[in-house]
């Protein structure tokens, strides 16, 4: 039996995985931002109205986390994938042709169906499938792989806006999109090992243990909404929605601080290139010292970045700015890889699927109103720096806590959920 080391199909999952995620949510999350104006000038409506786009996919997505784990169990993964990313390929080949407004809307239905299915709850039950070890390593590399994407395709996408128009250049991401999720889904992606007769990496035992049995059919909803740790990761997740998504407002804490207009700019560049070693960096210590205290050395060095924030303003220092906004960073982070580090390790490999998917769901519901209540937050007090880090503070005290509420689940318990 060839060793973990040598075992490299779990990699070529993860890899897979990555290319897939960046080249589908990627696009249609955050490089999406780039065709807005373009396209609210070809609908004869207003970008504010288009930003609406990402509520809609949002809330699907949060309607579709709770069924999410059953399909990825009962439906064939390469399938599966090939026909969520061939969705996402032929939505963007049909966005040049829309024109009327309530078009882009009714796509934006089918996009949050697809991808879905490649957010960071099936991320991290795949990879947990795959990976007995260094589980926080391949979460962090499958999400700086979409980080590598979008800090390459942002500055490539305005140029060629600009150059052959947003119709075209929609068109050849579309085609991109195709080459690099189609081929990975076809051929790299897999629910279980067992399925192809291998084992997960880490795993040193000659027997190959027969597919993990359908998430549901080992907790039951009672015990999970009973057990403190899913409200403590439940709370944890909601309250990260709001400092999470601070990299899309540095460009209002620049003109609120009295910076030059491209500082903003430059501060969430920082953030971006921050986001490619970072994402596997978290994962690694996580795996090294442990989810808990991994993430509590973390959401200090965010604590740090807001007193930078606090002190370039201060100064005003755009270079210290600039660099604060890489650092914190972190927090974005940490709602990916971090997070799905941490819920593992409390929920446990029995309820994970189940358990991440209906807190993933709850907090998708109250995220796609983050930035709205975050704008809120700067009307009222200012300023919204000290609020973020007194709510970092908060969740500090909740990771914390988590570390002595694992879930636990014994004989008994099993014998109940299968019949639940």
């Amino acid at each position: 039996m060839n060793s973990p080391k040598r075992n490299v199909r779990p990699w070529v999952v993860m890899g897979s995985i990555g290319l897939i995620s960046a080249a589908c949510l990627g696009t249609t999350m955050v490089l999406m931002g780039s065709f807005l104006v373009p396209l609210s000038q070809s609908l004869h409506t207003s970008v504010a109205f288009l930003s609406y786009y990402y509520t809609v996919l949002v809330l699907v997505m949060a309607v579709m986390m709770p069924v999410v784990p059953k399909i990825l169990v009962r439906v064939n993964n390469r399938l599966l994938y090939t026909l969520a990313s061939a969705a996402v390929v032929v939505s963007l080949l049909l966005i040049p042709h829309f024109t009327q407004v309530g078009w882009f809307f009714a796509i934006a239905l089918v996009i949050g169906v697809a991808i879905s299915f490649m957010s960071f709850v099936p991320v991290g039950i795949l990879l947990g499938n795959w990976f007995v070890e260094k589980t926080g390593t391949a979460v962090g590399i499958c999400w700086a792989i979409t980080s590598v994407f979008q800090g390459i395709m942002s500055p490539i996408l305005s140029a060629a806006i600009g150059r052959v128009g947003w119709q075209q250049t929609m068109t050849w991401l579309a085609l991109l999109v195709a080459v690099l999720s189609i081929p990975c889904a076809i051929f790299g992606v897999s629910f279980a090992p067992a399925q192809e007769h291998r084992q997960p990496y880490g795993s040193v035992t000659a027997k190959v243990e027969s597919a993990p049995a359908e998430p549901e059919a080992t907790v039951s909803s009672r015990q999970l909404f009973t057990a403190p740790v899913f409200w403590l990761l439940l709370f944890t997740i909601i309250l990260l929605q709001f400092p999470a998504v601070l990299n899309q407002m540095f460009p209002t804490y620049a003109a609120m601080s009295g910076f030059l207009g491209t500082v903003g700019g430059l501060m969430v560049t920082a953030a971006m290139l921050f986001d490619i070693f970072l994402n596997p960096l978290i994962g690694m210590t996580c795996d090294r010292f442990g989810a808990e205290k991994a993430s509590l050395a973390w959401l200090l060095v965010a604590l740090v970045s807001y007193g930078l924030l606090i002190l370039a303003t201060r100064l005003v220092s755009a270079p210290l700015a600039i660099f604060s906004a890489g650092i914190n960073d972190v927090l974005y982070v940490y709602l990916g890889t971090g997070i799905t580090t941490i819920a593992s390790a409390a929920l446990g490999k029995n309820a994970f699927a189940k358990g991440f998917s209906y807190i993933s769901s709850i907090s998708f519901f109250i995220g796609a109103f983050a930035m709205p209540l975050n704008n809120y937050i700067a009307e009222q007090f200012g300023g919204f720096v000290a609020v973020f880090a007194l709510i970092t503070i908060v969740i500090i005290g909740l990771v914390a806590m988590i570390r002595g509420h694992h879930l636990t689940l014994n004989e008994e318990d099993y014998h109940e959920s299968t019949n639940v």
